[in-house]
């Protein structure tokens, strides 16, 4: 019997590590990538070079594949039309469905089809001029979520207009309005789903961000909230992910606020950072289940087997002599695993790997993390924890 062939739509860390995923269930994958030197490609068994934007490349994608997936959201119109007719024609099938990607790559559709799907969300209001942020404000008051409609992740394509001083540094053009979720704090829950409807969950985790840049720093695992909680965060991630016939892993961002409600912020239709701890902490990983997923194999387990902490690594002043020239791996010692994905530290916040570790609870995990990074960035050799 044949190998599945895998075609992947991106060719960041997300997509090396489902090609390594690959390696150990008779699967073949074709990355579709910019640079034939790039990890993912490095990984894959096949690399097509060329962007999303390239006909050529995406359609070679497709004769190299019997499924597609992605690694992003943000896949480009021109890929998205070559893989819409080959999929007509019986060519190829693509995982999540075509029509997930377009909902939730374009935050406007997201938001309408989460309120028309009666799912919780912050209130939001959409406008496509620069005087809609007056009738936002007027409508949801300050402080003012602004998110750009398209591409905007780690951090990107969001800003805070704090009073109705600050309304010229609105974007213009289209965009998108939330009202300010107040204190709250972040769970994710990852969500895996097939075709025949079986579904399943990580165990929900708790997450911090780099405040100033809004990119996910920390994850916590086991969640710190009692079970109701979790329970309640379940529910809601699994009933999006049922609601939006998702097929794959899905990642849920989930807003806990003050007043315990707990609210969808975004959902990512591919495996996502908040599972990174999945690699060491559970029965399986998020990138294993993706696969077992858009394949119809069966599901493996996904319970947590120790706590962990995940952070990680942002390129920043001390941590670039870390990062110059590391290739993609992991640097595994006891309890700790440093994971680099290759890139080389040319800009700041930049994600160039991450660490995890596991111990009798997510706070002692926490520290083995804080003691591997404080090595990293001072420069030490040795060990990593």
């Amino acid at each position: 019997m044949m190998a599945t062939r895998i075609g992947i739509v991106g060719d960041g860390q997300l997509g090396m590590l489902l090609c390594e995923a690959a390696a150990g269930l008779d699967i073949t994958t074709t990355i579709l990538t910019n640079s034939a030197d790039s990890a993912a490609a490095r990984r894959a068994d096949t690399a097509v070079v060329g962007g999303m934007d390239d006909p050529a490349a995406v359609a070679k994608l497709v004769t190299h594949s019997d499924i597609i997936t992605y690694e992003r959201e943000d896949v480009s119109k021109v890929a998205l039309e070559i893989l819409k007719t080959a999929e007509a024609a019986g060519q190829v099938t693509c995982y999540p469905r075509l029509a997930t990607i377009e909902t939730i790559q374009d935050k406007a559709l997201q938001k309408t089809w989460l309120a028309e799907a009666a799912l919780p969300t912050l209130p939001f209001l959409l406008s496509g001029s620069v005087s809609g942020v007056s009738e936002a404000a007027a409508t949801l008051g300050y402080p003012l979520v602004q998110k750009s409609l398209r591409g905007g992740f780690d951090g990107r394509g969001v800003q805070i207009i704090s009073g109705p001083d600050h309304l010229d540094a609105a974007w213009p053009g289209e965009t998108l309005y939330e009202a300010y979720a107040g204190r709250f704090t972040e769970i994710a829950v990852m969500v895996i789903r097939k075709a025949d409807g079986e579904m399943r969950t990580f165990p929900p985790v708790d997450m911090t961000f780099n405040t100033d840049h809004s990119v996910l720093d920390w994850v916590f695992a086991p969640s710190a909230f009692d079970d109701s909680v979790l329970a309640q965060a379940e529910q809601v991630a699994t009933r999006a992910i049922e609601a939006l016939d998702g097929i794959g892993v899905f990642g849920v961002e989930l807003f806990r606020l003050e007043n315990g409600d707990i609210l969808i912020n975004e959902i990512s239709p591919r495996v996502h950072n908040a599972g990174h701890f999945t690699l060491d902490a559970t029965e399986s990983s998020q990138f294993e289940q993706h696969l077992r997923a858009i394949t119809g194999m069966p599901l493996a387990g996904t319970a947590l087997r120790r706590p962990a902490a995940m952070r990680n690594l942002l390129c920043n002043d001390s941590l670039k002599a870390a990062a110059e020239d590391r290739a993609a791996g992991c640097d595994r010692d006891g309890d700790t695993a440093v994971y680099w994905y290759g890139k080389s530290p040319s800009r700041a916040m930049r994600k160039l790997g991450h660490i995890t570790a596991t111990g009798d609870t997510a706070e002692a995990a926490a520290d083995r993390v804080a003691a591997a990074y404080s090595r990293l960035t001072s420069g030490q050799t040795g060990a990593i924890a």
